[in-house]
Parts: C-alpha cells; sequence; structure tokens
C-alpha cells in the first residue's frame, strides 16, 4: 500500500471515530436562570434543551462582602456591577 492510500485511509478513520464524539457542555450546579440553550447529540442527531447555570461569586472589599451574577454556562458576567450581598 502506497503512502497516499494510508494517509487517506488514515483521515478516514479519524472522521468516522470523530463522528461519534457528543457534545458535552460542563457547567456548574449552583443557582440556575429560566434561559435555555440546546446541546446536539452527534450520534442520535437530536437537540436537547438545558438551562443556563449560573452562580454568584463572591469577594470582600474592606470587610464588606459584594456578590456577581456568573453564567457558568457562557463563562462570562451577567450582572454588569458587584452588589453588596
Amino acid at each position: 500500500m502506497n503512502i497516499y492510500k494510508k494517509f487517506i485511509l488514515n483521515i478516514m478513520t479519524v472522521c468516522v471515530f470523530s463522528g461519534m464524539l457528543t457534545i458535552n457542555i460542563f457547567a456548574n450546579t449552583e443557582q440556575s436562570i429560566s434561559q435555555d440553550i440546546v446541546v446536539l447529540n452527534i450520534q442520535d442527531n437530536t437537540a436537547v434543551p438545558y438551562a443556563e447555570k449560573t452562580g454568584y461569586k463572591y469577594k470582600y472589599i474592606n470587610g464588606v462582602k459584594y456578590k456577581r451574577l456568573w453564567s457558568y454556562t457562557y463563562n462570562r458576567w451577567i450582572d454588569n456591577y458587584w452588589s453588596k450581598a
């Protein structure tokens, strides 16, 4: 078998195995709100809705506790500013 055929066989093998994987979203299970996202399952060709996972992040400034809402699903802040807890 020449090198070209081996290369094509390897590419086809990678494509087949990558098509068997599913897409997972890992998020923290703290407080959640009701915005929905969709996760695609490549094996079944179905869409499964999940709620966005959120939680509060806390910090202390001069002994005062502040909180801010964080989206674990999208890895970004939901609240614009820190507020007193």
